[in-house]
Formats: C-alpha cells, sequence, structure tokens
C-alpha cells in the first residue's frame, strides 16, 4: 500500500508540476455543475461573491466570500477546503451550511476543481508554492484503484450494502497503515487494506488522544 501511495503521489506532483494544476479538465466541467447547483446562489455562478463582499449586512454577517482567487480561499490547502465544504461553517459561527450529506467526495473535489480553475496563474502558483510541493494536494483514490485493492466477491457487495448509495471512492487514507476510512450519514466506517475486516464506530489514537472519525 505504500508503494502504491508513493507511486500515486509521485505522478500526481510530477503532473501537478508540468500542468501547474492538480485537476484535470473533466473534474472542472463536472465542478462546474456541482457548484452551479450547490453553491453559486451564496459565492456567484462564477465564484467573484457579490460587489460588496467585504461589507457587514443588515444583520451585521459579511457575504459569503469570492471563491474566485480574489479571497483568502488561496490560503487554505486542500485538504481544509475539502472539510470546509463537507462541514460548512455553523460549528465557527458562520452560516454556510455543510455538504457531507449531500455531495460525495468526488463531487466536492471537482467543485473546488472549478473554482481553482477560475484562479489567475499568480494567485495559483502562490497556493500550488504553498501546499502542492508539500504533498498535500493529492486526490483521493479512484473507485476503481479502491476496488482493485479489496477481494472480489461477497465482500464487496456486503460492503457496498452496508454503505448504501455512498461510493467506496470516497475512502480516505487513515494515519494507520493499511487503514481506510468511509463516513457515510452519521457514521464512519473503517475498513481494511485488504477488504477482510470493516468497523463501523469510532477510532481512537490513544497516544494523544485524537478521535480519527474527526478531520
Amino acid at each position: 500500500m505504500k508503494i502504491w501511495i508513493a507511486v500515486l503521489l509521485s505522478l500526481t506532483l510530477s503532473q501537478a508540476r508540468a500542468n501547474e494544476r492538480w485537476y484535470s479538465e473533466q473534474q472542472v466541467r463536472d465542478g462546474k455543475q456541482v457548484f452551479l447547483q450547490n453553491c453559486a446562489s451564496c459565492h456567484g455562478p462564477k465564484a467573484a461573491s457579490t460587489p460588496n463582499w467585504k461589507q457587514t449586512d443588515a444583520n451585521g454577517r459579511y457575504p459569503p466570500p469570492p471563491l474566485d482567487g480574489s479571497a483568502h480561499a488561496w490560503h487554505h490547502d486542500l485538504e481544509l477546503l475539502r472539510r470546509t465544504v463537507r462541514e460548512g461553517g455553523q460549528k465557527l459561527g458562520g452560516y454556510m451550511p455543510a455538504f457531507e450529506s449531500v455531495l460525495e467526495a468526488a463531487q466536492i473535489d471537482a467543485a473546488i476543481a472549478y473554482f481553482q480553475s477560475l484562479w489567475p496563474e499568480d494567485t495559483y502558483r502562490k497556493w500550488a508554492g504553498r501546499f502542492v510541493e508539500t504533498g498535500t494536494a493529492q486526490p483521493l483514490p479512484s473507485a476503481d484503484d479502491l476496488k482493485k485493492l479489496l477481494k472480489p466477491g461477497p465482500n464487496l457487495g456486503y460492503l457496498q450494502q452496508r454503505l448504501g448509495k455512498t461510493d467506496i471512492s470516497s475512502a480516505q487514507p487513515t494515519p494507520i497503515e493499511k487503514l481506510y476510512q468511509i463516513r457515510f450519514k452519521d457514521k464512519t466506517l473503517f475498513l481494511s487494506e485488504d477488504g477482510e475486516y470493516a468497523i463501523i464506530g469510532e477510532m481512537i489514537d490513544l497516544k494523544n488522544g485524537r478521535n480519527l472519525n474527526r478531520p
């Protein structure tokens, strides 16, 4: 598994450095539809927000910031951008809704790809210099890649039965070697790399008390 991740990361970073963008054109096309359907009502169809986004409204709140590179979105690495979309801003006193139960992980990545495609070249380069070079911008494993890791037969079918409509492409690596986690509904499923075992519940890192269910 370490070899697979290393190869994927190497190819991803090499492509990102060559093309200076981590995402594909297909992700941008898909992401535009996701963005228009779920984000444009607040952030604008071209992620430019409103002209007076730095001014508070009648309730003393600031409008949603632009995501086209003219605000502070480029200060955040890819995982933080993902988490913001998943969890929204209400936990921190904001009013952006959480999209965790609405969008799949691949859709979130595509939406981010779309608004990053609107960033000026110099803005993207500054972002890439901070985060892509350190390896924090790698995409999630694809569904096909994950299926190859799972043994064919009833295991995969039973897993998908438990997950319902949640696709296994939403699986993410955990700090524990050979262990993935898939978040679905209000639960977390931990899956071994060989596809033999799955645990639904909480996983605690006893060294620091960190709950692995949380980003």
